[in-house]
């Protein structure tokens, strides 16, 4: 099954409904997206609301420790 969006001119897309309950997001959530490299695609995950939990969910998810996934997403926003 296929779900569409259509690119803001700010820039922002509107995950459509069937993919907000499949993700279980609601507003204020963060949404992280992964980049495959082998695959070429994306895929969307909902960050747990607690930041340790996060930061443990995103180090199963991405590969490494909390520490060095913390590490990745401080220097990301210093860069910003």
């Amino acid at each position: 099954m296929a779900e569409a969006s259509v690119l803001s001119f700010k820039n922002q897309l509107t995950l459509p409904r069937r993919v907000r309950e499949d993700l279980g997001a609601k507003r204020g959530d963060v949404i992280v997206f992964i980049r495959d490299e082998a695959k070429g695609s994306w895929t969307l995950l909902r960050l747990p609301g607690d930041p340790v939990e996060a930061l443990r969910f995103l180090g199963k998810n991405l590969g490494g420790t909390p520490e060095e996934v913390h590490r990745e997403f401080e220097e990301a926003w210093e860069e910003r």
